[in-house]
């Protein structure tokens, strides 16, 4: 005779939540670590996604959800200096793992791209060029004009979300696939708020600072592979 009758039935779906929660309150703990780069980390492989080169340290525990725009991603990251493996900016220095939404532009084009398809507990080892970073200009703290960057990140966890509006469409008043400093101005101005960007706020001076960053090839004009907020969705052509 069974002499004791659980109370509540553990799911699938709870088992993969407290996995999922396990993981998490280790990061949080390892989160008081300082993490240094190690160049004999193995790589389990690599590949190239749209100009950043992806080195795979681990695979990940959970593929069900694979990381695409929408989603909310939380992960711990560790940001270097590629000519001098110095850290610039870690979750570690928050105390917690990071969380963030892909696809909205939030992020430097390398991120954006080097994360896509990522699965819970995937590592991987990012190497991004100056001009998917913060290109001739630095981001006027810690990474100097020119810089190429190293990103070590681990997905924690992957919220799924839905598909951004395509902002490229909407600037692109002429649908010509390129991107004025008139249509950016005009943008700006009929959201009707106030945008501060490297401290600055007067629309021409925001619209030049958007240009330093977007327009990576200098013509005048940022075109679709130059852009680096959403650009998927009715705009077909693109």
């Amino acid at each position: 005779k069974q002499w004791y009758q659980p109370r509540v039935a553990i799911t699938a779906g709870k088992m993969k939540y407290l996995a999922e929660l396990t993981v998490l309150l280790v990061a949080c703990v390892m989160c008081n670590e300082v993490y240094e780069y190690n160049p004999e980390e193995k790589v389990v492989y690599t590949f190239d996604m749209q100009g950043v080169k992806v080195d795979v340290l681990r695979r990940g525990d959970d593929c069900d959800k694979k990381a695409e725009d929408g989603d909310m991603l939380t992960a711990e990251f560790h940001g270097f200096l590629e000519n001098s493996f110095e850290r610039f900016e870690s979750s570690h220095d928050t105390g917690k793992p990071s969380s963030f939404k892909l696809g909205h532009g939030y992020m430097i084009k390398g991120l954006e791209r080097g994360l896509q398809s990522m699965c819970i507990g995937e590592k991987r080892r990012l190497h991004i060029p100056a001009t998917l970073a913060y290109g001739k200009i630095g981001d006027s703290k810690n990474v100097p004009p020119g810089a190429d960057l190293i990103y070590d990140v681990e997905v924690i966890h992957i919220q799924k979300g839905t598909t951004p509006p395509n902002i490229f469409a909407k600037i692109d008043m002429n649908h010509d696939k390129l991107i004025s400093k008139d249509e950016m101005a005009n943008f700006i101005l009929e959201t009707g708020r106030t945008v501060t960007l490297r401290g600055v706020s007067e629309i021409d001076d925001v619209v030049n600072e958007i240009f330093k960053l977007e327009d990576t090839d200098e013509n005048g004009f940022v075109d679709i592979s130059e852009f680096s907020g959403p650009k998927k969705g009715k705009h077909d052509e693109l």
